[in-house]
C-alpha cells in the first residue's frame, strides 16, 4: 500500500510540472504577440533631406547685358573735298598725337595737306579711301588701355539700380574669368526701341515705347587683359549684399500655428532617430534662389528639413543617406532679380 501511494505522488507532481510549463508557455507566447503587435503599431521614422544651417555671403542683383567700349573715342574729320592720297596707318595700330594718318592732294594748286592724328590710341576705324575725297570723318582712334561696359537698364530696375553700386562682369571670350566694376551713370531719358540691344542714342521721344531701357555705364576697375573693344558682356549688378548672414531656399520654409514664418529643423538625435521642431525665423534679402533667415535659435549647423511635406513637429525622422554621408542641399547665394 505504501509503495502505491509514492507512484500516486510522483504522478501527481508530474502532472503540475507540465500544467506550470503550459502556462509559462502561453504566457510567453502571449507576451510575443503583444509585443509583435505593439512593434508594428508604432510608426516608423520617415526619412528626412535636410541641409545644413551655416552663414554665408547673400547678394540681390540685377542682371542685364552691355558691350565694352573705350572710354575716350576720337574722330578725325576733313570736310575739304580734297582727295586722299597715302594712307599710312592700319586698324589695330597705335599712333601718337601728331603722327600722319594719311595725306589729301589738291591736283589744281599741286599741294598736300596732312591729316594727323589729334590724340593718342589705337586706330580702330579707317573710313578714308585711296583717290576718295575727304568729306567727315576719316579715322576713328579709340584708347584700347581705358575700358568700360555701356549696357540698358529696364524701366522696372531704373528705380533700383544706383551709380556707385558694385558690378560683376564676364564675357564669352574669357570664360569664367570676373572682372570687376562700379555703376558709373544712368541717362536720364530712355534709349531708341531699336538701339535696346547695342549701346543705344538717348531720344525723349522714345517716352512712347513699349518696354523703355536707359542707358547706363559701368567702369571696369580690375585688370582689364583679355578684354576687346565691342565684346559682349554679361553684368551682374550688386544693388543689395548681406554678409555673414543664414539663408535657406524659399521651399523649406513653413507657418506655424500662429501664423508665423519658420523652419523645420531635425533635433535631439538619439540612436539615429531626430525629433522634428519647429523654428520661428524672421525673414529677410530675397534673392532668386534663397531667403535670408533669423532668429534667436537658430545655430551653426542646424539640420534644416527641405522635404517639409513628409513631416510635422512631434515626429521622428532618420536623416536620409546619400552615400555615406548626409544628404546636403548647397543654397545659391546670389540671384538675379531681372535679366535681359
Amino acid at each position: 500500500m505504501i509503495h502505491n501511494k509514492t507512484n500516486n505522488g510522483g504522478t501527481m507532481n508530474k502532472k503540475k510540472s507540465i500544467i506550470i510549463t503550459l502556462v509559462i508557455l502561453a504566457v510567453v507566447v502571449v507576451a510575443l504577440g503583444v509585443w509583435a503587435c505593439t512593434r508594428t503599431s508604432q510608426p516608423q521614422a520617415a526619412a528626412v533631406k535636410t541641409t545644413t544651417l551655416e552663414k554665408t555671403n547673400l547678394q540681390r542683383t540685377v542682371s542685364t547685358n552691355g558691350t565694352v567700349e573705350s572710354t575716350y573715342v576720337e574722330q578725325i574729320s576733313n570736310m575739304t573735298g580734297i582727295p586722299v592720297w597715302d594712307i599710312d596707318v592700319s586698324v589695330g595700330e597705335w599712333v601718337e598725337k601728331g603722327d600722319r594718318l594719311c595725306r589729301l592732294y589738291d591736283e589744281k594748286s599741286d599741294t598736300w595737306e596732312r591729316v594727323e592724328a589729334t590724340t593718342s590710341g589705337t586706330v580702330t576705324a579707317i573710313n578714308a579711301q585711296n583717290g576718295a575725297p575727304a568729306n567727315g570723318v576719316l579715322f576713328t582712334i579709340e584708347d584700347t588701355n581705358s575700358l568700360r561696359v555701356v549696357t540698358n537698364i529696364k524701366e522696372a530696375d531704373v528705380g533700383t539700380v544706383q551709380p556707385g553700386m558694385k558690378v560683376s562682369i564676364k564675357t564669352d571670350a574669357t570664360g569664367d574669368k570676373e572682372y570687376t566694376g562700379t555703376v558709373q551713370s544712368i541717362a536720364p531719358t530712355a534709349v531708341r526701341q531699336s538701339s535696346a540691344s547695342g549701346t543705344g542714342a538717348t531720344a525723349a521721344a522714345s517716352t512712347g515705347s513699349q518696354n523703355p531701357e536707359f542707358e547706363a555705364r559701368v567702369s571696369i576697375d580690375s585688370d582689364i587683359s583679355g578684354l576687346l573693344i565691342g565684346m559682349k558682356a554679361r553684368l551682374n549688378i550688386i544693388v543689395e549684399e548681406r554678409n555673414g548672414v543664414y539663408s535657406v531656399p524659399f521651399d523649406v520654409l513653413t507657418t506655424n500655428a500662429n501664423n508665423e514664418s519658420c523652419v523645420l529643423v531635425a533635433a535631439d538625435p538619439k540612436d539615429g532617430v531626430y525629433t522634428v521642431k519647429e523654428v520661428p525665423v524672421t525673414t529677410g534679402t530675397e534673392t532668386d534662389f534663397a531667403i535670408e533667415i533669423s532668429g534667436d535659435q537658430l545655430t551653426d549647423g542646424m539640420q534644416i528639413i527641405t522635404d517639409i511635406d513628409k513631416v510635422k513637429a512631434g515626429d521622428s525622422v532618420t536623416l536620409q543617406q546619400n552615400g555615406d554621408s548626409v544628404t546636403a542641399q548647397a543654397d545659391t547665394a546670389q540671384g538675379d532679380t531681372n535679366a535681359q
